[in-house]
Parts: structure tokens; sequence; C-alpha cells
């Protein structure tokens, strides 16, 4: 659905742009192929037999309520947002339970923060038929061993999906990590070497015989 809708605003933007940007370059022109079109379709409308006037319209009428409804629900789904993703819960006998995807995500980034090293961190869930599909992908700093942050990010992300929201993971969980470059050392400038030039004590003067 959120494809559809990108789709039809930017079928819209263009629409108006293309009016617009007409109208306002050549407006007389503009006005006459407006005018113009508005005199065939009342000629048309004009030549309609009489009893098919009532039917035609009764089709103009359709047209606009489906047109409007079309437009309605769309302006709904804008104002209301996306639909909550919820995720079924495995280990629950006599009933249905689900969890919604922005949970699962906020605990998965919560537990996966606490962890040392790791500056920030993002998940990315997708419900399955066999489960839920897992994506982490999270930023440490330089000193961080990335095999060993890897293995803990595995370990929670098991932890939080299958033993505290009582889920099923569809497949392995993605992993990946940015670790953050070793910040270089800064190096003194060295003085120029004249600076530092050994210069010969002064010689004691002899007395001229």
């Amino acid at each position: 659905m959120n494809t559809f809708n990108r789709i039809v605003m930017i079928l819209l933007i263009l629409a108006v742009f293309l009016v617009v940007t007409i109208g306002l370059f050549v407006p007389a022109e503009s006005l006459i192929v407006v005018r113009g079109v508005a005199d065939n379709t009342l000629s048309t409308m004009n030549r309609v037999r009489p009893e098919f006037v009532v039917p035609f319209r009764a089709l103009l009428i359709l047209c606009a309520v489906f047109i409007d409804a079309l437009l309605i629900g769309l302006l709904l789904l804008q104002v209301r947002g996306p639909a909550k993703h919820a995720i079924r819960v495995q280990r629950v006998e006599g009933g249905l339970v689900s969890v919604t995807a922005e949970s699962l995500v906020e605990q998965l980034q919560y537990h996966i923060d606490q962890l040392a090293d790791v500056i920030s961190v993002k998940a990315r869930v997708a419900p399955r038929s066999g489960g839920v599909d897992v994506e982490v992908r999270l930023e440490t700093g330089a000193g961080a061993n990335v095999p060993e942050k890897a293995e803990q990010v595995l370990v929670i992300t098991r932890q939080v999906v299958e033993d505290k929201l009582g889920l099923k993971l569809a497949g392995k969980p993605r992993v990946s990590i940015h670790a953050m470059p070793t910040p270089s050392v800064p190096t003194r400038a060295s003085a120029p070497g004249h600076l530092f030039r050994s210069t010969p004590p002064d010689q004691p003067k002899t007395p001229s015989a």
C-alpha cells in the first residue's frame, strides 16, 4: 500500500507540475485549449438522445462516487499512517497472541545498545510465514572485537525473539557491523633545524705581542 500511495502522489505531483507550468507560461493558449475542450464536451452532451440522458447522467454520478471514494480512502490511509505489522506468538496455547513489529524492533535495539563499545544500533524485522526475519546494523568503537561483538548480538537477538517474546526466527539473523576507524595520533611538528644548531663557544682573546 505504501508503494501504491507513492505512485499516486508522484503522478499527482507530475500532473500539477505540467498544468501549472503550461498554464503560466502560455496562459492565453492554455485557456483557448480548455475552452475548446469544454465546448466539445458540451456539444457532445447536447447530442445525446433524450432517452439516454438519464442513464448518461447516472453513469457520470457513478464515476464521481467511485473517484471520490478512492480519494477519501487514500486520504484516510495518509492520515492514519501505515498499519502496524503483527507477528504471531508461537509459544501460547488456548488463544491467539501477537506482537507488533515495532515493539520487537524497540526490544532488540534496547538490549543490543547495552553492550559495550556499541555506539548506535538499528534493527529491522519482517514477518514471514515461518516466523520473523531479523536484520541488525550497529556501529561500534574502534577498539571493539568484531567477531566477538557479532556473536553477542546473535545471542541477544535469539534471546529477545525466542525466549522473551516467544516468537520464531524464520532464518539466521543478519548482523552488519561498522567499526569506527582508529583515531590517528597527531605528531608534533619538528622545529626548523637552524633553531637547534649548536654554536661554538666564544674563543678567549689572546693578547697581542
